[in-house]
């Protein structure tokens, strides 16, 4: 009976463990997504250049990895070295969550301490890419309303994109 329970909950450790690196995943590829959006609306976006190559630099821009689109915003000069550490640093703790964490969070499955301290770096990255996507969204909406458009404009058309995001998609 106790070898039921240990194995119990092992299982119920690493479902633990493998939802939470789930939702830091989706944090962090919702932030490469902004970030690289972010750099076609500063750096690569002109003026009159349409819908059609806008959204095709945009598709561009998001196939890079993360690296090298921290990389391209750092040398535009988009980010403040604040910014910039929190972006490098957020980096090294995805690749380490991508590459090397199942090897080095074994004893997470058999002890709840470990568990508890792996699940704590895991949601300080999901919390970080939340707070990065944050900033990317007041540089972004700064550098748009530089350029003339007005904020009830942009909350209009954030309103319809959320509306769209929550409907459902009926053929």
């Amino acid at each position: 009976m106790e070898e039921l329970r240990q194995q119990i909950e092992k299982a119920d450790r690493l479902a633990a463990i493998t939802q939470r690196i789930g939702f830091a995943l989706w944090q962090i590829q919702e932030l490469e997504g902004v970030t690289a959006q972010y750099f076609v609306l500063v750096v690569q976006a002109k003026k009159g250049m349409g819908l059609f190559a806008g959204n095709a630099l945009d598709e561009k821009a998001k196939k890079k990895t993360f690296g090298a689109t921290i990389n391209k915003v750092s040398k535009a000069g988009l980010l403040s070295a604040e910014l910039e550490s929190r972006f490098t640093n957020l980096l090294s703790e995805r690749n380490w969550l991508v590459h090397r964490s199942r090897a080095d969070s074994r004893g997470a499955i058999h002890s709840a301490l470990k568990m508890q301290r792996l699940l704590a770096r895991i949601d300080k990255m999901a919390e970080e890419s939340l707070s990065l996507l944050r900033e990317i969204g007041i540089l972004s909406e700064t550098h748009v309303k530089e350029h003339g458009v007005p904020e009830e404009y942009i909350d209009k058309k954030a309103k319809e994109l959320l509306e769209q995001w929550h409907a459902s998609d009926v053929i």
